[in-house]
């Protein structure tokens, strides 16, 4: 997933010495001590306390440290954790070793299911791992070097061969966790997403003028049900032109302002339409999270929204008042309790959604390692 028009010269060079300091850390593998939560809480849990000076810096580290561990223990590539890693890294620490490393790590998983066809493994080597692999990599690989890969390109073609006739892959994983895990339109749109940022020459294959119409035919049979879908529609429509109808992008603008809370947040039960809640929650007592709040931060940005719009401001100091000591931001699983995985995503959007307005970033810190 990528931001449009951030990679222009100018907003890098403002970023650059911010983003100096954090680069040795953010270099290289952390332990499980690099961040503690302090009296014995662990890293992303309702407890942890909150950092006492908002940092970007620590919000990398907790991003790459997540990255890096689940590479490690769970030998996989998923959306929420280093799947979202490879867009957040590539747009705020493109030349980083960190990068680097989940770049090679998501290379080598799509190399051994698309190109040494290893037998997929219950969810290793699964329709969505190859697909999502494939396109967080290139729009990776596009904001990093400006180019796709060879294995890239290779996963590329592969995953038009996994797309069913109506459009979508319809194999997908839908286990009930939202929100990439619980319909067929994330797939659709992180695909369309990533064809939205590739040039003509990768996308002029038959193969490919073929599934994009068929995925284009698809989102208009099954259009948006939730803010969490026109978000994603935004996000394509900053890049393809026409995509949406300017009228119908201002009204998701509009829908999107009206479910701000007081307190500058946004709920993920708002945006997944009341069902991204657990049985037993009672929805008006969920408070704002951090998922929601940077995602409709960001979307608010793609859709046209200047940085210094007063919903915009609330919604980046919400965000700098609930950053946690660990670095990352917490947000509550919708399914159940030590599964906060949605807490990975949150971190990576709020990064994308600090880097999208940098223009009210804070002044540079000095990095604690």
């Amino acid at each position: 997933m990528t931001i449009p028009v951030l990679s222009r010269m100018v907003m890098g060079l403002a970023l650059f010495g911010f983003l100096a300091g954090s680069l040795a850390a953010f270099s290289r593998p952390q332990s499980a001590e690099t961040h503690p939560a302090g009296s014995g809480t662990p890293s992303n849990a309702p407890d942890e306390p909150f950092i006492g000076e908002f940092s970007l810096e620590a919000a990398l580290r907790f991003s790459q440290k997540t990255a890096d561990d689940w590479a490690r223990d769970r030998n996989c590539v998923t959306c929420h954790t280093n799947g979202l890693h490879l867009i957040s890294a590539s747009r705020l620490a493109p030349k980083s070793t960190g990068n680097r490393r989940t770049r090679e790590y998501a290379a080598e998983y799509l190399k051994r299911y698309v190109v040494d066809h290893t037998p997929p493994s219950r969810q290793h080597g699964s329709v969505e791992g190859k697909v999502a692999t494939a396109c967080f990599l290139a729009l990776s690989d596009m904001a990093t070097n400006g180019q796709l890969s060879s294995i890239t390109r290779k996963g590329i073609d592969h995953l038009w061969t996994l797309q069913e006739e109506d459009g979508s892959w319809s194999q997908w994983l839908k286990c009930g966790w939202p929100p990439y895990e619980s319909d067929d339109h994330f797939g659709v749109t992180l695909v369309a997403l990533t064809m939205s940022r590739l040039p003509s020459s990768e996308i002029s294959s038959k193969a490919a003028t073929n599934g994009i119409s068929r995925l284009k035919n698809w989102l208009k049979s099954h259009p948006p049900e939730h803010l969490h879908h026109k978000g994603m529609l935004t996000w394509i429509a900053c890049e393809w032109k026409d995509f949406i109808p300017k009228d119908e992008l201002k009204s998701w603008q509009s829908e999107l302002l009206s479910t701000q809370r007081p307190d500058g947040g946004w709920r993920l039960v708002d945006l997944g339409d009341s069902e991204w809640k657990r049985p037993d929650d009672v929805v008006s007592d969920l408070p704002s999270d951090a998922y929601a709040t940077a995602f409709s931060v960001f979307t608010l940005r793609n859709s046209g929204l200047s940085a210094n719009h007063p919903s915009i401001a609330k919604g980046l100091q919400w965000l700098r008042s609930q950053q946690r000591r660990g670095g990352g931001w917490f947000t509550r699983s919708p399914r159940r309790d030590g599964h906060h995985f949605i807490s990975h995503a949150a971190t990576h959007f709020a990064l994308l959604a600090f880097r999208s307005c940098e223009s009210k970033l804070p002044a540079p810190v000095k990095s604690d390692r």
